[in-house]
Order: structure tokens, then sequence, then C-alpha cells
């Protein structure tokens, strides 16, 4: 089917075909179109290397700090992420992204051979690989688009869920002593392809008061479609000024990177709070409301 920047199409799973057009509305996986006819195609020939190794390297505006507040665990997980060398965004199917004036530099995580790691599979991703990483298994849960929670405790005792009508339902399976790695990339394979923009924005706690933001804070808009982009870190200057960096997936699934902020070239790739709203980002405009937060 010809991409024409609409959010519909399903993602790639082992849904039937009869459930996936039942339930277009309920399951379409809300999220953000690479409208490859719209943009110009741009050599990757002529991009450059970053000349960092991890988050925290990206270079700091004279004066500023890494702000301390909030979950400080996950902000420092956040910083020391892997950055590739190579700034550039391919696809999931080993293609180029079409668009390659969006990104700073691209995380070096894998996003796998299936179309499935999108914007919103990228927030929940990143915060569901920290709570694996440190064994905070019962912090693993999400919201389906259909209202259901899934949790991954539940998920390592047997517990599966499968289309019934428009809905999801649990049933159990008998289970031996599990692989927790391959469990969880289960778990997450299900997750994508069942939760989305509108499921996370309902998840997601309000921030109501934009200075407090935090690292790992996610400005989300939940649709049909649909975009999410993570606060991957927030600094701070004696003035007060804050400022934040963004990651970010899109559709079709490709590699997590880091934007550009094309309003203010001098700051970029770094954004400032005291301008928020609208929050514009090189792929999608975030209205006040946006900020949420785990």
């Amino acid at each position: 089917m010809e991409n024409n920047g609409c959010c519909f199409l399903p993602k790639t799973t082992t849904m039937p075909i009869y459930f996936q057009v039942l339930t277009t509305l309920l399951f379409a996986i809300s999220s953000c179109t690479d409208p490859e006819n719209n943009f110009e195609t741009r050599s990757a020939d002529n991009l450059t290397a970053i000349n960092t190794e991890n988050i925290r390297g990206i270079p700091l505006p004279k004066g500023f700090n890494y702000l301390e507040e909030g979950d400080s665990v996950y902000s420092n997980w956040l910083l020391d992420l892997k950055l590739k060398k190579s700034k550039i965004v391919y696809l999931y199917n080993g293609k180029l992204k079409s668009n390659q004036d969006v990104q700073y530099g691209v995380l070096n995580i894998d996003i796998g051979k299936k179309d499935l790691i999108q914007c919103a599979d990228v927030a929940m991703k990143l915060r569901a690989d920290y709570l694996f990483e440190k064994h905070l298994y019962d912090q693993i849960k999400f919201l389906t688009t259909s209202g259901n929670e899934i949790l991954f405790e539940n998920w390592l005792k047997g517990m599966r869920w499968k289309e019934q009508g428009a809905k999801l339902v649990s049933y159990n399976i008998h289970k031996r002593e599990p692989n927790i790695q391959q469990e969880y990339n289960s778990f997450m394979e299900f997750v994508f392809s069942y939760c989305g923009t509108y499921s996370l924005s309902k998840q997601l706690k309000p921030v109501n008061d934009g200075k407090s933001l935090q690292p790992g804070d996610i400005f989300v808009y939940g649709g049909f479609p649909g975009h999410a982009v993570t606060v991957m870190a927030a600094a701070k200057n004696e003035a007060g000024k804050i400022i934040f960096l963004l990651s970010q997936g899109y559709m079709p699934a490709q590699d997590i990177h880091i934007l550009k902020n094309y309003t203010a070239s001098d700051l970029s790739p770094w954004y400032d709070l005291s301008d928020i709203y609208p929050l514009y980002t090189p792929e999608w405009q975030f209205e006040k409301g946006s900020l949420k937060r785990w």
C-alpha cells in the first residue's frame, strides 16, 4: 500500500487479517509517517560522523550543568547511552530514511528487522530497557490501545493475551523456568504491536508545570496519527534557564535519533524550555499539555 502520510497501516505482526480489519481504529498503532515523497532525499555520503561516544558527550552550552532533579539514576542511564559514529538513519529493512536532515546523532540501539519500533515504541523501549537492566520487573507495564494493562511480571508467570472481537483477553500457558531475556524480548514485541501514542498518552501522567521538566519525560500527542519524543537530558544555568535534548523514532521503524533544533540553530541540538510551546521538532509540532511523565 502506498504511504500517503496517514498512520492507519498496521505494524508487522502476526495478527490475523480479519482482526486487523475489524479493529483498525482500536489497534492501529498511533505513530507518525515518513512521507518519502514530501522530502528531498539527501545523500548519506554528505553526512559526517559524530565526535562523541554517548549522549553525555554532546556539548553543553557554556554555563549549563546537567539537572539532577527527578530520577537521577534514570537520568544518568539515559546520558550514558551510546551513540553511533555515523549520523545516518537506517530503516528496519536496511534502507536509508529519505530525510537525513533531522538528526544530530543516532543511538547505538538495535531496533530489529521488523517494522515495530516506531515513535511511541521508542519511548516505551527506553523506559522498559532501563527497568529491565535494573531488574525492576514489577515496574515494566503498559496500557494497550484497547485499554488492557499488561505486566511483564504476569508474562513471566505465563499470562498471555489474545484477540477476542475488538478486545484482548488473557489466558495462561504452562511455564517452566523462564529465560528472562527471551521473555522480555517477546513481551516487548507484543507491546510494540498493541500499544501506541494513544495508549501511551493515557498511561502517562500530565506535567502541568513545564519548569519541572525532567530527563525521561515525554512529549506525546496520542492520536491516529500521533507522535512521541523523549527528553534525554536537561541542563540549567545560574540564571535558571533550562535546556533539553530530545530523541525520537519514526514511521516506518528506524534508528532512534537525537533531534536537531530547527528553530534555534545556534542552540541545536538543545531546546529552550522558556519558549516551549508550541514545541517545533523537525517532524512534529507539540502543543501545550503534551508534556507527560511515567
